[in-house]
């Protein structure tokens, strides 16, 4: 796995270069603007569990990686393995070099001190969890393709709600209902008092989420063709 994990890096490692200097100017610009540590906390988290695992694995349908990484005498639920570590140190790195840029950048507003502690950290592993397990097999069973699709829909299906709030009016309006459910889920989960049973839930849905989409990906990788 270890040699799969060094293709990986290889492969991608200009895919890395390009989003350590997008997250430079996005954690740059959030650490200045962004004074609340629970906004920073939510933000920091949904922009790496999208980007980097869309990047990442979206990359490797575009430049046709796989088939050379197949062609090494390993089991694909090894590939799929590699393919999550590599995904998964990634995304710490990210985390880490967020928390260090924000520690450094003498315009900074974030008080580290509210993030740097069990519960935060556990949301935010949490809340990357969530994204990447339905990223992971969903880029594995439709590519690059599968991805524009996915933005693209989720675009027109946010159009098509907000024409509804016109029509609808704010008692009915769709898209509100959608966000307001959002924000009420994660204000609770912020709210949520730091009880170790708390913070053991947290702990053990990020694997469970972890865990069956890595046993989804490896069923859809196994009959995946090159």
């Amino acid at each position: 796995m270890i040699k799969v994990l060094r293709m990986e890096f290889v492969f991608n490692r200009r895919q890395l270069a390009i989003t350590m200097a997008i997250f430079s100017i996005y954690f740059g610009w959030m650490a200045n603007r962004i004074p609340s540590p629970r906004a920073f906390l939510v933000l920091t988290s949904l922009m790496i569990g999208l980007a980097i695992p869309f990047g990442i694995l979206g990359r490797e349908d575009k430049f046709k990686t796989a088939s050379l990484v197949c062609s090494l005498p390993l089991r694909r639920s090894s590939v799929v393995l590699a393919k999550y570590a590599m995904s998964w140190i990634t995304i710490g790195l990210a985390l880490i070099y967020a928390i260090v840029l924000t520690a450094v950048l003498p315009f900074a507003r974030i008080p580290l001190g509210e993030i740097l502690n069990p519960k935060s950290l556990l949301i935010s592993l949490a809340m990357i969890s969530l994204l990447f397990s339905f990223i992971l097999p969903f880029t594995t069973r439709f590519g690059l393709i599968g991805i524009i699709i996915f933005l693209v829909s989720t675009q027109v299906l946010g159009i098509l709600l907000l024409v509804l709030g016109q029509i609808l009016g704010p008692a009915l309006n769709p898209l509100r209902m959608v966000i307001g459910t959002a924000e009420n889920g994660i204000r609770f989960v912020l709210d949520h008092p730091s009880t170790s049973g708390f913070l053991l839930t947290l702990a053990a849905s990020a694997v469970v989420l972890n865990a069956v989409s890595f046993f989804i990906t490896r069923v859809l990788y196994a009959r995946k063709e090159m």
